[in-house]
């Protein structure tokens, strides 16, 4: 690397082309500076008025100024070295654009990504000190601001001003340290700009000597180029010459042989015609002995299927016959079935009817049974609460009244045998009259205790202790009643509602089997309708088709009568179908909303 003297401005961007070092003075170093620290003797006196002593704060203020004229002045020239740059980079590659080899691409790619480095360098040190320009000029309002504040209040306090100076010490210091900071950051800068400088220049000497170097192969190249042309343009005309003398042989031979394969084409052309035209003439008289033996074969022909339409027509008048029966059949079985179906849906109603009836004129006669029972109990236990009440009022020879508690209990009995006549309605009456009866007798009694404590007579009190235990017996006996009730409607109902569940699936299942069987029956018969019907379209000849028939015409439409019969019985079947599933299914909800409410109703 050559030398240059180090005086005048200096060129970045010229010095990195031209290959020398650094020219122009280096950066400027900053300014270095202390402030005096005032005196820190408290005074003698606690309140006075001090001269703010401004000294430091201007010389302060004097280097914040200087620093930032070094900063903009160091902008200025990054900014200007950064064009110069960027000229000659873009100089340099508009001359190194004709160069595609390789090895320079790579070099020239590798001076882009130490250019690109180079900047983000430059990005990274207007960063800094922009940041150091924000901390100059935050540190200077400080000081601006306790120079203010210092200047205008006349009476400070020693320990406020000792205070002040003390922070404005720490400040000042801190200042020093970034400025030492920055200074190091330069001096650190400035070595990596000279270190990048000499490999940029490194490596644009080494662009230089390898673009001459391809330079002058490229000169070898056409020299070398331009003598194998004119070697190569002899060579070309002499084989020119011979490719012409070649050509015209060429020609020659071709249109020799041309001319004898035309004669030889036109001699074959000649006899191949009149070979074709004596197969004309006998094939013309083979086809005309033809004629007359088709002719001959299609009257055969329609005879044959004439006489076959005819057996066609008496097969469709049998078959139509035959169906005609089946049909009639099919809608008396149906007619019989559907007969059948509703005699036993009125024989099922009347029969269910008629249980219904007899099962609530019982459920009244039992209820009231109930009824007549708890009114003898109820007027034996007023006539026992009217002795009472007489026999405390002091009356002799009071009747006490009796219960034939045998009787009521073979009522009782008799009631509860009857149970399984009842529908779960009136189980669930006579179970609420049950337990009314037991808590009135549970209640009199209590009642009719505490009054016979207050009879006096022994002989009287002993009769009512005996009326009172037959109470006793008389409410075992109602409770047991209502056990058996009780057991009735938590077991046995639900138990019998399943099993008749179980016989309407049972009833649905059958039902659907018939029917599913029935419906299969119909399939079938449909289906071999179907397939002789086919067969009966199927039998005709491609001749018969062109022969019109209005017989053919008339059993097609009888056959198409006849699909659609079909269709309207297989309907008919369909609808008697749903018909009974939808019954079917309206009874078994019907079961399930009874068995829902009977369950609703033991629970409570």
């Amino acid at each position: 690397m050559s030398k240059r003297r180090n005086g005048g401005a200096r060129d970045t961007a010229k010095d990195i082309i031209l290959g020398l070092e650094p020219s122009g003075p280096g950066p400027r170093r900053p300014k270095e500076g202390i402030a005096n620290p005032p005196s820190r003797k408290s005074p003698t006196q606690t309140v006075y008025v001090q001269k703010a002593d401004n000294g430091a704060i201007n010389e302060l203020q004097q280097q914040l100024q200087q620093l930032q004229r070094q900063q903009s002045e160091l902008l200025a020239a990054e900014q200007q070295a950064r064009r110069r740059l960027q000229a000659s980079q873009d100089a340099l590659s508009r001359k190194l654009a004709t160069a595609d080899n390789a090895a320079s691409t790579r070099d020239l790619n590798d001076l882009r990504k130490q250019f690109n480095g180079f900047e983000s360098k430059m990005m990274m040190l207007s960063q800094e000190m922009n940041s150091m320009r924000g901390t100059v000029d935050r540190h200077s309002n400080d000081i601006m601001a306790v120079s203010s504040d210092v200047k205008s209040r006349p009476q400070v306090d020693p320990a406020r001003i000792a205070n002040s100076t003390q922070q404005m010490d720490m400040k000042v210091r801190e200042l020093q340290q970034q400025l030492m900071q920055f200074k190091q950051t330069m001096e650190a800068e400035i070595a990596d700009r000279i270190r990048v400088n000499q490999a940029q220049a490194e490596n644009i000497n080494r662009l230089q000597e390898y673009i001459r170097q391809q330079e002058a192969n490229k000169n070898d190249i056409m020299q070398s180029l331009s003598r194998k042309g004119d070697m190569d343009q002899k060579k070309m005309n002499e084989e020119s010459k011979k490719l012409n003398d070649r050509i015209q042989q060429v020609t020659t031979e071709v249109n020799r042989s041309t001319n004898e394969r035309d004669q030889r084409i036109r001699e074959e052309m000649n006899q191949k015609f009149n070979s074709l035209q004596m197969m004309v003439k006998s094939d013309i008289d083979g086809r005309t002995d033809g004629d007359r033996e088709n002719k001959k074969k299609m009257e055969e022909r329609m005879k044959a299927v004439n006489d076959a339409l005819e057996g066609v027509k008496a097969a469709q008048q049998t078959d139509k016959a035959k169906n005609k029966e089946r049909f009639q059949k099919i809608n008396e079985a149906l007619a019989t079935l559907e007969h059948h179906l509703e005699i036993g849906d009125k024989k099922v109603d009347k029969i269910v009817n008629a249980e219904i009836q007899a099962r609530k004129l019982h459920e009244k006669a039992l209820l009231a049974k109930m009824q007549e029972l708890e009114d003898r109990v109820n007027k034996y236990l007023d006539g026992l609460n009217k002795a009472i009440d007489d026999a405390k009022a002091g009356k002799e020879n009071v009747k006490v009244p009796t219960l034939d508690t045998d009787a009521l209990r073979r009522e009782m009995e008799a009631i509860a045998a009857d149970k399984n006549k009842m529908s779960m309605e009136g189980l669930l009456k006579l179970e609420e009259k049950m337990s009314r009866v037991q808590q009135g007798l549970t209640r009199d009694k209590r009642e009719i205790q505490d009054k016979a404590s207050d009879v006096i007579s022994k002989d009287q009190f002993n009769k009512l202790k005996s009326q009172v235990n037959k109470l006793d017996q008389l409410m075992d006996d109602v409770e047991k009643a209502q056990e058996k009730v009780r057991d009735k409607l938590e077991r046995q109902i639900p138990q019998d509602l399943n099993e008749l569940s179980a016989k309407a699936d049972n009833i649905k299942q059958q039902l659907n089997a018939r029917i599913d069987q029935e419906e299969e029956e119909r399939y079938l018969a449909i289906r071999e309708l179907q397939e002789a019907y086919n067969k009966l379209l199927g039998r005709p000849g491609p001749a018969a088709a062109a022969a019109p028939d209005t017989q053919a015409t008339a059993s097609r439409r009888e056959i198409d009568e006849c699909k659609v019969a079909i269709k309207k019985l297989a309907e008919s079947v369909t609808t008697v179908k749903n018909v009974l599933d939808r019954k079917l299914q309206e009874e078994v909800r019907k079961r399930e909303q009874d068995v829902e409410r009977l369950s609703v109703l033991i629970q409570r």
